[in-house]
This record gives C-alpha cells, structure tokens and sequence, in this order.
C-alpha cells in the first residue's frame, strides 16, 4: 500500500436511505479510484447517529489540496444530497502509523 499523510473526513447526514446511498457510493468508486494521490477511501456509518463520512487518505497534503479544489469534490454535497447543516469537514496530519508496510 502507498503511504498516506493527509487525510480528509466528511461527515454528513443526507436525505437519501442507507441503501440508496450505497448505492450511490458503489456507483462512483471509479471516479475516486482515478483521483490523484489518493491511496484509500472509506465509507463509513456511525452506529448511532446514522450519519455517514467519508475518510480519504491521501499521499500528501498537495493532493489533498488539489483534490479538495477539483469539480470531482465540489459535486460531492449535491452527489450524496448531504444535508448542509450536517457538514463537517476536518483536515488532518498523519503523524504515526502502527502497522507500516514496506
């Protein structure tokens, strides 16, 4: 696996059913499997709220950066039909890894 530095966490809540919007995430896999610097992506749900995140793992923080600025990403809240006052997007460092490979 590429090491990742950076990483981006959107969690939102959306208008669409679980089972619609995983649908929907299965749908675009490959536009986030051509994103540059871009080593993994996760789709996750907390148990408790039913809310959704995204958490990207980047190479650097310049392709976090360049994808933040893409059309790919500025299409995400409208993609997932997030509602707004449930955004929270945070950017994070990686600082230790626990399990490096390679």
């Amino acid at each position: 696996m590429r090491t990742a530095e950076a990483l981006l966490c959107v969690r939102f809540d959306s208008t669409y059913s679980l089972e619609e919007l995983n649908e929907i995430c299965l749908s675009n896999l490959d536009n986030f499997r051509s994103v540059p610097g871009l080593v993994q992506k996760y789709y996750v749900t907390e148990e408790f709220s039913g809310s959704f995140s995204s958490i990207y793992m980047f190479e650097s923080r310049s392709t976090r950066a360049a994808f933040s600025s893409s059309d790919l990403a500025k299409e995400i809240s409208l993609r997932y039909r997030m509602i707004p006052d449930t955004i929270r997007v945070e950017y994070y460092d990686i600082l230790i890894v626990l399990n490096e490979e390679g």
